[in-house]
């Protein structure tokens, strides 16, 4: 009985290390961006700019807005800071080992956090920051792990 075996693709064990560092530099950047990007938005809110147009506010119509804007805001730097350190570790894991999959889930991660905030909220409250992203990317790294 014979066994098939796989097409030979001509990658060599260095070029598979090459495109893997490549892949995982490059899951990195953008985390590294997207990081950057909400320490921008935080250094724009410190400054005065009125944020609370761009948070969820449950249950108002209005605060549907928050559903694009919340996930760049944060109330400190502590909160900021909790959640860069997770969006760098887990945004290049995730989008170094299932790159196709996570730029599938990032929308729904993003518009489904703000979604339920918006329907599970205390009327009248604010919320805003990227907690939900963060667990989110957990919840898939976790998953297609599993699978």
């Amino acid at each position: 009985m014979d066994t098939p075996t796989l097409p030979d693709t001509g990658d060599t064990p260095a070029t598979t290390a090459r495109n893997d560092r490549s892949r995982v530099l490059r899951a990195f950047n953008i985390s590294l961006g997207f990081v950057l990007l909400l320490v921008a938005m935080f250094a724009l809110q410190s400054s005065g700019w009125d944020w609370r147009p761009w948070a969820v506010a449950p249950l108002e119509a209005n605060g549907l807005a928050g559903l694009l804007g919340a996930p760049l805001l944060h109330g400190s730097i502590e909160h900021l800071g909790a959640n860069a350190v997770a969006l760098l570790i887990l945004g290049t894991l995730a989008g170094s080992v299932y790159p196709k999959a996570t730029l599938r889930a990032l929308p729904l991660l993003w518009l489904g956090s703000g979604l339920g905030a918006w329907m599970l909220g205390e009327a009248g409250s604010r919320h805003l920051g990227a907690s939900g992203l963060t667990h989110g990317l957990m919840f898939l790294v976790f998953v297609l792990g599993l699978l």
